[in-house]
Parts: structure tokens; sequence; C-alpha cells
């Protein structure tokens, strides 16, 4: 698109929905994933001289994890409906005018 303009490619930008999607069915475990890292590493760290606030750690941050599963998901909920409210502006808009010749 040439500068000066505004418009939306349905197509692509639904693809980059899809994408997003993707992306967010990989972090749908996050935050199991997250609790088992912080576990693993109290346990690898159990041994003398040990390291304390391993458990306030992880349920400090699980919260976060959940925040960027949530918004990861409604990121492709978003740029899939953007695609969708583009293609119908672009349809509306047709009827109104000729077809080019």
């Amino acid at each position: 698109m040439s500068s000066g303009t505004a418009g939306v490619n349905p197509e692509e930008a639904h693809s980059g929905g899809v994408a997003a999607e993707q992306a967010a069915a990989l972090l749908k475990d996050l935050p199991v994933e997250f609790d088992e890292a912080v576990l693993a590493a109290q346990t690898a760290m159990n041994p003398d001289p040990s390291v304390k606030g391993w458990s306030a750690f992880g349920d400090n941050h699980v919260d976060h994890m959940e925040d960027v599963k949530r918004h990861a998901g409604a990121i492709a909920g978003n740029i899939q409906g953007g695609a969708e409210e583009g293609a119908r502006t672009d349809l509306e808009s047709a009827e109104q005018f000729p077809p080019n010749i």
C-alpha cells in the first residue's frame, strides 16, 4: 500500500489472524509449563545452600502467564474480526460505486 492511503487486504489480515491464533494455541499451557519450570528450578536448587522464595515467585508470576495466554487469544480474535469488518466495509462500499472498466 502506498503512502497516504488507507485500506485493508482482508485475505492478508485473516491469514495474520490465523497465525496469531496458532501462536495463541501454543501458549495454552503456558501457566502450567511456567509452574513446572519453577518447580524444576526449585528442585535443582534444593541442596544446601538452598535458595528460598520459589513458591512465592511462581505464585506471583503465574497470573502474568494467564494474562499472556488470554491476551494472545484476544489478539487473534481482534485481527480476524478486523479482517472481517474490512471485507464487509469493502463490500458495502463497492455497492455504491460502478465497477471500474
